[in-house]
């Protein structure tokens, strides 16, 4: 085998205007960690910086790698991978690696690594190629039962890790990646609907709302009476089970949820960084307060301000001027890039795009909501813009995945 088999750098192919921005959003990042870091002074703190220049490297060998991969390679060992990385995810539970209280790295000497975050690439491709090659109509409800099983082994494995995060990110890309592939949406609402029951289940009023509406859309949209009152009960059930389910994750997840309804229940505590991080949007005002003069941050009241939280930083140094302008490219290179998913040569190539395109849409809405108190605190960074390698990597991976479906 020769390595042009397996990679072809197509460099007249790659869309620029794509990537221009990708580095703008960089910069914008390494601004706001030298701002978010640089509140003891030039000292220590600035190894924060240094390193996302390192991490920067280290996206852009990631993304050469996923955007040269020949996608027939992709085709042909998608299972291969699928198998690889789901070894992966299971080794930090068999020789018991935890890490602040979770399973989700993998330790080599001074190295991390987070199975689970290259798991995204893997699930896109081996969902790309199933929708691909599927023989069976979209309208078929047994369409969905090999993807489906192929989402779940890896989505359980990292909820238990437990990262509940990382796990929403999977269910979201496959339900996008459903749809583009023609899924009728009355399916889709079948299988999404369980999760929104557990939520509504908190409230008695809310799950008896939850409850009318699910029988409302499924005894409208289904002829058939016996299935119809199965899949109705099967909500309802999961409502019931809601309690269980509850008592099996962490309790510092319970109270991240329960903080995300009301912050101030706890605001010294699980609250604090929810609050904190609203006092420095606030401040910011139109303009905000100026580069390296975010009170929040320099007087260190924002925990994890050049990571989880640098949203905020972003909003109080440069007000709502500032994140306006993030938030429109983000939003012109997710419509630019759905486009392209549109104009794929093939279905797999779309798909691609479709499933590297939501992975980062979603990262962007769990962390913008998380700053502003509408999402619990999940500990996932803005894409290119938080400081940490190994999501650069995952950035920059994902980056080369839609480009590359967007190559002949």
């Amino acid at each position: 085998m020769r390595f042009k088999d397996f990679f072809d750098l197509k460099l007249s192919e790659i869309d620029f205007p794509s990537l221009i921005l990708v580095f703008v959003l960089t910069a914008c990042g390494l601004v706001a960690i030298y701002s978010a870091s640089s509140f003891v002074g030039s000292g220590a703190n600035m190894q924060y910086f240094w390193k996302q220049m390192l991490g920067i490297a280290g996206g852009l060998a990631m993304f050469v790698m996923l955007f040269s991969v020949r996608k027939s390679f992709l085709l042909s060992y998608a299972e291969v991978l699928y198998i690889t990385g789901i070894i992966l995810v299971i080794i930090p539970f068999i020789l018991s690696m935890v890490t602040s209280g979770t399973n989700r790295w993998i330790t080599l000497g001074a190295f991390q690594i987070q199975p689970s975050e290259y798991m995204k690439f893997i699930l896109i491709i081996m969902l790309a190629k199933i929708f691909s090659e599927s023989r069976r109509s979209p309208q078929n409800p047994g369409y969905v039962l090999y993807p489906l099983a192929v989402l779940l082994l890896p989505a359980a494995l990292v909820f238990l890790q437990p990262d509940l995060g990382t796990t929403f990110i999977y269910i979201v890309i496959f339900a996008a990646m459903l749809f583009a592939s023609g899924y009728k949406l009355y399916y889709i609402f079948l299988i999404i609907a369980p999760f929104i029951t557990i939520l509504a289940a908190f409230n008695s009023w809310i799950f008896f709302a939850w409850g009318i509406i699910v029988a409302l859309v499924i005894f409208l949209n289904n002829k058939n009476i016996i299935f119809s009152v199965i899949m109705f009960l099967l909500n309802i059930l999961v409502g019931i089970m809601t309690p269980f389910f509850w008592n099996a994750i962490k309790p510092y997840q319970q109270q991240r949820i329960l903080t995300m309804l009301n912050p101030h229940l706890d605001p010294m505590g699980a609250g604090y960084q929810v609050i904190q991080s609203q006092i420095a949007i606030g401040s910011g005002g139109l303009h905000g307060k100026g580069f390296l003069q975010g009170t929040q941050s320099h007087l260190h009241f924002l925990p994890e301000q050049h990571t989880d939280f640098i949203f905020s930083v972003i909003s109080e140094e440069f007000g709502f001027i500032g994140v306006s302008v993030i938030l429109f490219i983000f939003c012109f290179l997710i419509l630019r890039w759905f486009r392209m998913a549109l104009n794929a040569r093939s279905t797999f190539s779309a798909m691609l795009i479709i499933g590297g395109t939501t992975a980062l849409m979603a990262h962007l809405f769990i962390n913008v909501g998380m700053t502003v108190g509408l999402l619990p605190v999940t500990g996932k960074p803005l894409p290119f813009i938080s400081y940490g390698g190994s999501f650069l990597l995952t950035c920059f991976g994902l980056v080369g995945l839609v480009l590359n479906g967007n190559a002949e």
